[in-house]
């Protein structure tokens, strides 16, 4: 009977055990976990100055302010030639332990100085230079028409960076296969510019171009169906640097300025697994 009894406790214990430890599958937070998505942003700016320094000028404007570039056609985002039309993010990234992951992704914002505003400027602009804006200015109020200055990096303003994340989830299903996660992450990267520039009534384009760096904070909320795919809004907020913008392709016509962005991210992606379970083939669940 004794033997009986310790038998029938150890079974306890092992059924016990099995109830409270269940063994992890594929998890997105897994360590070597791998995601990729794809998604479109919406982007505010900061006012900011903007110096312009050329053959014949040498002046700033002074709180510019400068808006988005949003496509409106919605078929634009459907079809697969015009993808990368719009304001579009791309994101690689790996887990390296549980709950924490490394990315590299390509965030193409479009930046819009906007027309037709009033500003202060400082400097000087020849009239050989510029015949519709020209004189020495000492923080004087100006209007800035389209013919006078028009300047925006709507082919891009492409903030190539390294980001660490943090997840962790608040909500999931007694099948697990279905979660809600929170995401707090920091970027750093460079800024790759395309920039269309309007300058005495005429057009000018330039190619792509590192001109500077940006840094970055990051917040989101996503929805992991499946431990397969993903839905997420991400919320970012950052710092960009431009010392050494082209505004006039092959020659000495240069911008420099400096802001802060905030943008919304709404993406799709996929998880892919370079582990078949949470580490080993035999972990217990312990949380």
């Amino acid at each position: 009977m004794k033997n009986i009894l310790c038998f029938l406790f150890i079974c306890f214990l092992s059924i016990g055990y099995g109830q409270k430890y269940s063994y992890k599958k594929k998890q997105a937070t897994q360590a070597g976990a791998i995601y990729f998505y794809w998604g479109y942003n919406r982007s505010i700016y900061t006012k900011s100055d903007i110096q312009f320094k050329g053959p014949g000028y040498n002046f700033t404007i002074h709180d510019a302010k400068a808006h988005d570039k949003p496509e409106n056609n919605a078929r634009t985002y459907f079809n697969p030639q015009t993808l990368s039309v719009p304001q579009f993010n791309i994101r690689l990234g790996y887990s390296y332990k549980p709950h924490w992951d490394i990315s590299i992704g390509y965030d193409h914002m479009k930046y819009v100085m906007t027309d037709n505003q009033s500003a202060f400027i400082s400097g000087q602009i020849d009239a050989s230079a510029n015949a519709y804006l020209n004189g020495t200015f000492d923080n004087d109020l100006n209007y800035i028409s389209t013919k006078t200055i028009q300047y925006e990096n709507s082919n891009g303003l492409n903030y190539i960076s390294v980001q660490i994340n943090n997840t962790e989830y608040f909500y999931r299903s007694k099948n697990r296969k279905f979660y809600l996660q929170r995401r707090v992450g920091l970027g750093i990267g460079g800024v790759v510019t395309q920039t269309d520039f309007n300058w005495n009534n005429q057009d000018y384009h330039t190619d792509l171009k590192i001109s500077g760096f940006g840094a970055s904070i990051h917040t989101g909320l996503r929805a992991d169906f499946f431990n397969r795919f993903f839905l997420q809004s991400n919320w970012s907020a950052g710092y960009i640097n431009l010392p050494n913008l082209n505004t006039i392709r092959n020659s000495d016509h240069r911008a420099k300025q400096q802001f802060v962005y905030a943008d919304w991210q709404l993406v799709g992606g996929i998880f892919l697994y370079s582990r078949k379970k949470n580490g080993c083939s035999s972990c217990p669940d312990w949380d």
